[in-house]
Order: structure tokens, then sequence, then C-alpha cells
């Protein structure tokens, strides 16, 4: 089978490392393109069987070059679609997904569409109302959530609930043993959805012989890092800001607990890959809430957004008591076959067959 994946870039996000994750999987027997907009290199590694294509670059430095340079982008993606035979088109993230929804208009090609964020992600009144009128163009779309689901189905004929794989399924075992430090982590971009300044001030909450006993580490690289200087140093602790890291699962490893503080959310990549490392987790009711992927006090944790009080007193719960912390990881480690990448491709094979059979 011919299948071409369509996204805007290769880089270190949730949605890229999902593509990247079923391509590497299905390249063992089927054919596999990924097509994308941006110029700059895969950030997680594809299989030398993959073939790989890159659109034109524009020049979107004006207003008017904007709006010529999507005009050409459009008819350079329609052109590359055109070029590239394949049994079926599927198309990542919201921008990418109506790109692609022109582009393929008259083709016979199927295109499945792929959400990765919850519906009210996309702020913008222009793309949501694109989004209104050209997704139920599409063959089918995918979303991660029942929420999501319920809403795209009122304007979408066939919508999916469509999980995303968890790569680390292929190499990690649901009993693996791991050494673990005293170490609490948070994984994510530096910017105001993740919410990494919850996590710091939730810190500096602990009591001060738990915030000496443990290390606390943020994961990740954006535009709020100066800001989360600022409010370390301001508020005396001790959080150490590590960048983007190519190898998360060596602070997987030895992580304890795992906070996830956003707003808004899909299915967020980072409470899937902390199961499979016995990581506990501790995760804001994010739009849509956290229900699809955490039962309170049941498998993780849960806290009210935007509240470092309450984070905190999740986190010193946890801290202070051992046997309620592995209980959460081993009720948690139920959910990984739910996450495992062949069970989730075989997912993804069964909706082409489907579409292609009419």
């Amino acid at each position: 089978m011919r299948i071409s994946f369509i996204i805007a870039t290769l880089n270190a996000g949730g949605a890229e490392r999902v593509l990247v994750s079923l391509a590497n999987a299905l390249c063992k027997e089927h054919q596999i393109c990924i097509i994308k907009f941006h110029a700059q290199d895969s950030f997680y590694p594809l299989e030398k069987e993959i073939t790989l294509k890159t659109l034109p670059q524009f020049d979107f430095t004006s207003l008017y070059n904007k709006i010529v340079s999507r005009c050409k982008k459009y008819y350079a993606l329609r052109k590359i679609l055109k070029q590239t035979p394949s049994d079926v088109f599927i198309s990542f993230l919201d921008t990418t997904n109506i790109a692609c929804i022109f582009a393929t208009r008259g083709l016979k090609t199927p295109l499945i569409i792929s959400e990765h964020s919850n519906e009210s992600y996309l702020r913008s009144f222009f793309w949501r109302f694109l989004r209104k009128r050209t997704y139920p163009y599409c063959s089918a779309l995918t979303v991660l959530t029942n929420d999501d689901k319920s809403y795209y189905e009122h304007f979408v004929k066939k919508v999916v609930l469509l999980a995303n794989p968890c790569h680390f399924s292929a190499t990690i075992s649901p009993n693996s043993d791991f050494e673990k430090e005293n170490l609490v982590l948070f994984v994510g971009r530096l910017d105001s959805n993740k919410n990494p300044l919850m996590f710091v001030k939730a810190v500096a909450e602990l009591e001060k012989d738990l915030q000496e006993k443990y290390e606390f580490c943020i994961a990740g690289e954006g535009i709020l890092r100066a800001e989360l200087e600022k409010n370390i140093q301001n508020l005396g602790i001790s959080v150490k800001l590590l960048g983007q890291v190519e190898s998360i699962e060596k602070f997987y490893k030895k992580a304890k607990i795992l906070c996830l503080c956003s707003f808004i959310e899909g299915l967020p990549t980072v409470l899937i890959e902390s199961l499979y490392f016995k990581v506990c987790r501790i995760s804001s009711t994010y739009h849509s809430g956290a229900k699809d992927l955490i039962q309170d006090n049941f498998d993780g944790l849960l806290c009210e957004c935007g509240n470092e009080k309450d984070l905190a007193q999740k986190l010193s719960k946890l801290l202070n008591d051992e046997n309620l912390r592995q209980k959460l990881v081993q009720n948690a480690s139920l959910r990984c076959k739910d996450y495992e990448l062949p069970f989730i491709t075989k997912q993804w094979l069964k909706l082409i067959k489907e579409l292609q059979n009419g």
C-alpha cells in the first residue's frame, strides 16, 4: 500500500513524533512518503525506506508576499500530491488539514485528516471558519478524545477516535524495572498554554525539606525561558531548565513523578510515554479534561488548572507517601496496551481499508 503523510514541519513536537512513529512502523510493509512544508530536517530519526519530500520555500516577509506565497504554496502542494502516487493521503494538524482539503479537490485519492489538539486550541476566527467549511470534505477525520469526537460529528460525516501510539512501546516492556531517583519532571514547551510557571510556583509552595530532598527539572524550550529563570531566582528555589532534550527517556527512567500543567491539550504525549517508565502522573484538568488518560486517585492525580497550591498539595502527598505513588503507577501500567504501536497501526490500516472499500 502507498501511504503519503503531509505535515508542516518535522520539528520536536508531539504530533510530529506520532507521524514519524507511524511512518517508521508502516514502512516495513508499505511504501511511505512524508511531504513537509518547511525545509528543516526531521528532529526524529526516519527509517531509510521512507521517501521524504519538501515543498519549495516561499517568502513570507511582507503582507503582499504572505498572500502571494500562500497561493504558490497551495499550487505547489497540489502539484506534489499529484506527482506522488498514493492509495491514501494522511494530513496532520489543523491548518495543514485545511490546505490539503483544498489541494486534493478533484483528486480520487482518499484524504484522512488528523487532529492532535483539542478543538478549542485553534483560536483564530479565520481559521476556525475555514475549518468548519472545509472539514466536511475530508474522507475521514481522526481525533484523540471523546469530547472532540462529539464536537466534530456535528459537521463531519466520519469521525474516528484514534489514540496516539507510544513509540517507546516497541522497546520498553510494561514489566521493566527502573532505578528511580528523587526526581520530579515537567516536560513540554515553555509557553503560556503548557504553563511551566505553575510547576515552578508549586515547587516554591512545598515544604523546605522536600525541596532539598528532591530534584525538580523542566525539559523543554520556548519563549518563557527568561521569565522562568527570573521567577526561579526570585522565589529562591532550585529548578533546573534542561532545554530541549533529545533523549527524554533517560529522564523518564529516573523520574518518580511527572507534572503536566497545561490549559488545553489533545492527548498529551507525556502522559502516555510516562506510563512505560513507571512515572507517577499528576495532570491539570486541561480543557476537555484529562479523564481519557487519568482516573483520579486510581492511576494518577488531577489538579485544578492554573492552581499551583493544588499542584503543590498533590505533589506533597506523593512525595511523602511512596506506597501511594507505587500503587498509582501499578494501576497506570494497565493502560500501556492501549497505546502500543502495533495496536494503533492496525487501527490506522483498518480505517484506510474501510475508505478504499467505500
